[in-house]
C-alpha cells in the first residue's frame, strides 16, 4: 500500500502542481491614436523699405514684452495684497 501511494505521489503530484501554475493570461490590446499637427509659420516678405518693416516688428515685440511684464507685475501686486490681508 505504501508503494502504491508513493507511486501515485511520484507520478500524479507533478501534474497537479503544473496545472495549478498555468494561468490564462488575458492580453489587452491598447489602441493609440497619434495625431500629428504641422504648424506653418507665416513668413512676411521683405518690403520695399526694410527699415520700416523692422521698426514695425520691433514695436510689436516691445508691446508683447511690455504686456508680459505688466501681467507679471499685476500678479506680484495681487500676491502682496493677499499676504497683507
Amino acid at each position: 500500500m505504501k508503494k502504491f501511494l508513493l507511486l501515485i505521489a511520484i507520478f500524479v503530484l507533478p501534474f497537479i502542481t503544473m496545472a495549478q501554475t498555468t494561468a490564462i493570461d488575458t492580453v489587452k490590446e491598447t489602441k493609440t491614436d497619434i495625431k500629428i499637427e504641422v504648424v506653418i509659420k507665416k513668413i512676411e516678405p521683405i518690403s520695399i523699405n526694410p527699415k520700416t518693416q523692422n521698426l514695425d516688428l520691433n514695436f510689436k515685440k516691445s508691446n508683447d514684452i511690455i504686456s508680459i511684464k505688466a501681467y507679471i507685475k499685476s500678479l506680484q501686486l495681487k500676491r502682496k495684497e493677499t499676504l497683507m490681508s
